[in-house]
């Protein structure tokens, strides 16, 4: 087992032709993967608290209530330190999770209810039966129409 992590690739030199190739066309080699973990650095995240100032959003007032300059900047520390003060972060770096609160029965979302699938087909049935009696048409005897049942009337 011991001997399996100590792995390791060896790349073999680079034949006579090929390096003259090379040569002559000029080929230039890509960075390897030492050369890239070398080149990492950490890169600084976007989501800083500080902007620079050409990156700030520029303020226009056009009428006497518009937001100005300053009082945006007020707004914006008032939202970044209710946003610390609201959701402290655990020291230990691991996340907190809560119950959703419960919703009272009179917190509907408008137009949607929720039926069970068998008071949906009771309320089908009642509907069917409802609609079946009111569409059947009532059936008069008429004398006149010809019948094919047998009456005994033959001779």
């Amino acid at each position: 087992m011991s001997k399996r992590s100590n792995v390791s690739y060896v790349k073999p030199a680079e034949p006579a032709f090929l390096k003259k190739f090379k040569e002559n066309v000029g080929y230039k080699s890509g960075p390897t993967v030492e050369t890239k973990r070398q080149q990492l650095t950490p890169v600084d995240s976007d989501s800083g608290p500080s902007d620079p100032e050409d990156e700030q959003p520029q303020v226009v007032v056009l009428r006497k209530g518009d937001l100005t300059a300053e009082e945006a900047a007020k707004v914006k520390q008032n939202a970044e330190n209710s946003k610390k003060s609201e959701e402290p972060e655990p020291e230990d770096g691991k996340h907190v999770f809560r119950k959703p609160a419960k919703r009272s029965s009179g917190d509907t979302f408008a137009g949607l209810t929720a039926t069970s699938s068998k008071k949906k087909k009771e309320e089908r049935k009642e509907q069917t039966e409802l609609s079946n009696s009111e569409n059947k048409p009532k059936q008069v005897k008429n004398t006149s129409l010809l019948s094919f049942e047998d009456d005994g009337d033959d001779d």
